[in-house]
C-alpha cells in the first residue's frame, strides 16, 4: 500500500478564525478532505474571494446593512458629523455609525 500524502494542520485556540474553522471541519468529519479541497480552489480562482474580508468591502457591507435597518425603521438615521479637518475620515464615519445606534 502506497503512501497518502499528508499535511496537518495545527489551530490557534487563542484565535477565533481557527476555532471557527476547526468547528466547521469537525461539523463535516467524514468529508473534511473534499471541504478543504473545495473551499482552497473557491478561494483560489474566484477574484472576489480574496477581497470578501478586505477593509474597504467590510465597510460597504456594513454601511448597506445599516442602511437596511434605516429603510425598515429598526435603527435610527444616521446623524452627518460636522466636518472637520483635524479628525480623520476614519474617525467620522465610526462615529456617524455609533450615532445610529444611540438613537435606537
Amino acid at each position: 500500500m502506497a503512501d497518502k500524502p499528508r499535511i496537518v494542520l495545527q489551530f490557534k485556540d487563542c484565535d477565533f478564525r481557527h476555532r471557527k474553522a476547526m468547528e466547521i471541519l469537525q461539523a463535516h468529519s467524514r468529508t473534511k478532505t473534499d471541504f478543504v479541497v473545495n473551499a482552497l480552489l473557491h478561494y483560489i480562482s474566484c477574484p472576489d474571494a480574496q477581497n470578501e474580508l478586505s477593509r474597504d468591502n467590510l465597510r460597504k457591507i456594513i454601511r448597506e446593512v445599516i442602511e437596511e435597518m434605516q429603510a425598515e425603521g429598526s435603527l435610527g438615521t444616521i446623524a452627518q458629523a460636522p466636518k472637520s479637518s483635524s479628525v480623520p475620515p476614519d474617525a467620522e464615519e465610526l462615529g456617524d455609525l455609533m450615532s445610529a445606534f444611540r438613537g435606537r
